[in-house]
């Protein structure tokens, strides 16, 4: 007997995308090392979290699809929201790419960005 359903989604704004995958998060991590004769040297400004770049893959209807191009192409920035219930908020959208998926017209394939500053 089924009792429930867990739904494992993402959030992006208004929109619930069909299909994620790839949730990845960058961290802004300001440190280098240096070579030099005889040892090595470290240039530290720390982690800036406001540099953290998060991304993923989504499958859209061609209606979301519309909503997140115009938040992109718009620079509306929205709450983005994982599967474990975290919410990023003011987030910019950066979409990378958004190709139609083969012999579904009606939906994309689309690569984000989300940054916070």
């Amino acid at each position: 007997m089924l009792l429930g359903v867990i739904l494992i989604a993402i959030k992006i704004g208004e929109v619930i995308p069909t299909r994620f995958e790839n949730w990845d998060i960058i961290p802004d991590d300001r440190q280098q090392r240096f070579e030099t004769i005889g040892g090595v040297e470290v240039q530290d400004f720390g982690h800036v979290e406001e540099g953290d770049t998060i991304s993923c893959d989504v499958t859209l209807s061609a209606a979301d699809a519309e909503i997140i191009y115009n938040y992109w192409h718009n620079r509306i920035r929205v709450n983005v929201e994982d599967e474990s219930g975290t919410v990023y908020e003011n987030m910019r959208v950066k979409v990378k790419r958004y190709p139609r998926i083969k012999h579904f017209p009606a939906y994309f394939a689309v690569k984000l960005e989300f940054w916070r500053k």
